[in-house]
C-alpha cells in the first residue's frame, strides 16, 4: 500500500504541478552552491498560472509522506500532506510566494474554492 501511495504522490507531482517551494528548506538549499539558471521573477498567486513553471531537477519524499524538492531553475518546493477530518486527501503545495491546494487530484487556488469543495464532498 506505501509502494501505491508513494507513486501517486509522485504522480501528482507530475500530472499537476512542476515545482513548489519548502520555505523551511530554503536554508538548506541556499547553502549548497547552485548550478542552476536563476528565474527573473518570482511565483505568486497572481502570476503563477501565466508564468512558465520550471521542471523538477528532484525530489524526496520523506517518511511523513510529505515531499519537497528543487526545480532545474534551482527553486525548492514542498508539498505538505494536511490531515482532514473529510477522509480525501488533501495536499498543499509551496514554491516561494505561491501556494494552492489539491484535493483529490483537482487544483483548488483559494480558500474559499478550499471550503466550497470540502462542503461539495461532504454532501456526497
Amino acid at each position: 500500500m506505501s509502494r501505491y501511495r508513494n507513486f501517486s504522490l509522485f504522480l501528482g507531482f507530475v500530472l499537476f504541478t512542476c515545482g513548489f517551494t519548502l520555505t523551511h528548506a530554503e536554508e538548506v538549499y541556499t547553502a549548497i552552491p547552485s548550478p542552476y539558471e536563476p528565474t527573473p521573477f518570482r511565483f505568486t498567486n497572481e502570476n503563477w498560472l501565466i508564468l512558465p513553471h520550471p521542471k523538477i531537477a528532484s525530489f524526496i519524499v520523506h517518511p511523513d509522506g510529505n515531499a519537497s524538492g528543487i526545480t532545474e531553475t534551482g527553486i525548492t518546493f514542498a508539498q505538505y500532506n494536511i490531515p482532514n477530518a473529510y477522509g480525501v486527501r488533501i495536499q498543499r503545495f509551496e514554491i516561494q510566494d505561491h501556494y494552492h491546494y489539491i484535493i483529490d487530484g483537482v487544483d483548488v487556488y483559494t480558500i474559499t474554492d478550499l471550503a466550497i469543495r470540502l462542503a461539495q464532498i461532504s454532501a456526497g
